[in-house]
C-alpha cells in the first residue's frame, strides 16, 4: 500500500469543499475572478498530489532518499506551483486579487485540516510500520 497516495488522495477529498468554495465567493467579484480562483485551487492540489507521489516512490527506494525527498520535494513541489502559476498569468488575463487570495487560502486550509485529522487520528487504519507489501 501506499500510504502517502492513500493519504493524499483522502486529504484531496476531504479538503473538496475548499475547491468549490473558493471559487464561488470570487464568483460575486467576477466571472474571470472565478477562472482564476478555480485554476490556482486545482494547481495547489495537484502540487499536494504531486509531493505525495514523490514521497511514495521515494520510500519504496530507501529511507534516505526518503528524507531527500521531503527536503527537496517541498521545494520543487513550491516551484512547480509557481511555475504553474506564472505561467497561467502569462496564457490568461487573470484575476489577481483571486489569484493572490485563492493560494494561501487553499494550501493552509488543506494543512489546517490535514493537521486536524492527524489530531484526530481519523488515518489510523493505515499501517506504516507493517507495511511489506511494496
Amino acid at each position: 500500500m501506499n500510504v502517502e497516495l492513500v493519504l493524499a488522495t483522502r486529504m484531496l477529498k476531504r479538503a473538496s469543499i475548499i475547491y468549490i468554495l473558493c471559487p464561488l465567493l470570487f464568483l460575486i467579484r467576477s466571472q474571470n475572478a472565478f477562472v482564476t480562483s478555480l485554476a490556482s485551487s486545482i494547481i495547489v492540489a495537484v502540487g499536494f498530489y504531486l509531493g505525495a507521489v514523490i514521497m511514495s516512490y521515494a520510500a519504496k527506494i530507501s529511507l534516505n532518499f526518503y528524507y531527500f525527498a521531503a527536503i527537496f520535494g517541498y521545494l520543487f513541489r513550491l516551484i512547480f506551483i509557481f511555475g504553474l502559476l506564472l505561467l497561467l498569468r502569462s496564457l490568461y488575463s487573470i484575476d489577481e486579487l483571486a489569484m493572490s487570495l485563492t493560494v494561501p487560502i487553499v494550501f493552509l486550509s488543506m494543512l489546517f485540516l490535514e493537521m486536524a485529522m492527524v489530531i484526530k487520528r481519523k488515518d489510523t487504519d493505515l499501517d506504516w510500520a507493517n507495511d511489506n507489501s511494496s
